[in-house]
């Protein structure tokens, strides 16, 4: 479904040098590392919202990399998006956010985008704040709504960036189960960029852990604590005491 081969990008200082990735089919892969270590950069490439410098990336065999501007608008309209912010509209009502992606890329009629508003906004347990404002939910309801507004289209590919960020566990716990579900409910493919590393090793099938810019690990949560590099294990917390 993804495939990341050897993608750099620099600003003033380099963000990513040869990351390397793959994520199948109907798998949740969690994206880890220090702050600064290219994770966001990376999942925005992946969306086609970053040029990057040099590399390879393909999302459902469509090359990201060079793509023109029609070629990016039919990769991006297989991908929902979550960002690190939310971007919810705070003009518009919940369930005008929600409906956002199904009027502006769909040519689904009136009742069906009501319907499948409403029917995101239950999977993500919102039903019923349909016109309340962003401005009046709390953090852990924006970032559901967020995460309805991604699925909406009922894209193959979804990604999130922070999705639980600056939440308390048991919010935080209720948006992994959700991502889950969302993968058992479309079989779709999804990134998770989270800090929360005890939560995402929970929850996804994959980890793969960047640093300095380069993907150092990815493999099953469970091997990371026993990985051949130092940094790899004392990041998941096998050797929280040994130096660097």
């Amino acid at each position: 479904m993804i495939a990341v081969e050897r993608v750099y990008k620099s600003f003033e200082q380099p963000a990513l040098r040869g990351c390397s990735l793959d994520v199948a089919r109907a798998e949740i892969v969690g994206l880890v590392g220090p702050a600064g270590s290219g994770k966001s950069v990376l999942l925005r490439s992946i969306a086609g919202l970053q040029e990057v410098d040099a590399g390879s990336i393909r999302v459902m065999n469509r090359q990201v990399v060079d793509a023109s501007p029609g070629e990016l608008r039919e990769v991006r309209r297989h991908i929902g998006m979550l960002f690190q912010n939310v971007a919810l509209f705070d003009f518009m009502s919940v369930f005008d956010n929600v409906a956002f992606p199904l009027r502006r890329a769909t040519q689904l009629g009136r009742d069906e985008v009501a319907q499948r508003v409403r029917a995101e906004l239950d999977a993500v347990g919102l039903r019923g704040l349909e016109e309340r404002t962003p401005a009046s939910l709390s953090g852990g309801q924006q970032r559901r709504v967020g995460i309805a507004r991604a699925a909406v289209t009922r894209p193959p590919i979804l990604l999130y960036d922070e999705p639980a960020a600056g939440l308390d566990p048991v919010s935080t716990a209720r948006v992994f189960a959700l991502i889950r579900e969302q993968r058992r409910r479309l079989g779709a493919s999804i990134i998770v960029v989270s800090s929360d590393v005890d939560r995402v090793a929970q929850a996804v099938d994959q980890v793969v852990m960047l640093h300095e810019g380069r993907a150092i690990f990815q493999g099953r949560p469970a091997l990371a604590s026993v990985s051949s590099k130092k940094l790899v294990r004392q990041f998941f917390g096998a050797e929280a005491n040994e130096a660097t």
